[in-house]
């Protein structure tokens, strides 16, 4: 099997990786509102709170 290094990620535990992903959700978020993207802003906050909801830790 051939291995692509692009692939691999630093050891982080589940926390870390959900922490980072709900970051970048709400970085999104606000990024949306700046620019009056308000229904994707909408979007992307519900799903934001949705990933919140449903997160391991």
């Amino acid at each position: 099997m051939i291995e692509d290094s692009s692939f691999k990620v630093p050891n982080m535990d589940l926390g870390e990786y959900e922490e980072n992903i709900a970051k970048i959700l709400d970085r999104a978020v606000k990024l949306f509102k700046r620019t009056n993207l308000t229904e994707l802003a909408e979007k992307w906050d519900k799903i934001l709170k949705t990933y919140n909801s449903k997160k391991v830790n």
